[in-house]
């Protein structure tokens, strides 16, 4: 990570921080009403790095290797993950047949893209 992705990082972690914090404060206060000024995140769900990753090959529309796909999760999302586990659900996916495809050892595109 370069010196601006650890601010971006930093500055996220903070602002969830405070957001926690506001919430806390407005429960103690008796504040039903959550919506000045910030965003409740309850109910979103987090994307699955099998979904980020199928993103990534959107965008990029290129098979690419797992090492790289490890390095864009995380320099593009901010997500870490072990390069065994996503090698393993990518191969799922493939084997289910569903949008991914293995072009080459350790290396995948989306169907039809090669």
């Amino acid at each position: 990570m370069d010196k601006e992705q650890y601010r971006q990082f930093i500055l996220k972690t903070l602002e969830t921080s405070l957001e926690i914090q506001l919430r806390s404060i407005r429960q103690l206060l008796g504040k039903d009403d959550f919506s000045s000024g910030t965003t409740s995140k309850k109910g979103r769900r987090r994307k699955s790095l099998v979904d980020l990753t199928i993103q990534l090959l959107t965008e990029e529309q290129r098979a690419i290797h797992i090492d790289e796909l490890v390095d864009l999760l995380l320099h593009r999302h901010g997500r870490a993950t072990d390069r065994d586990s996503l090698s393993s659900a990518l191969a799922k996916k493939e084997k289910q047949g569903e949008l991914v495809q293995r072009t080459s050892a350790a290396t995948f595109a989306l169907r039809g893209v090669k």
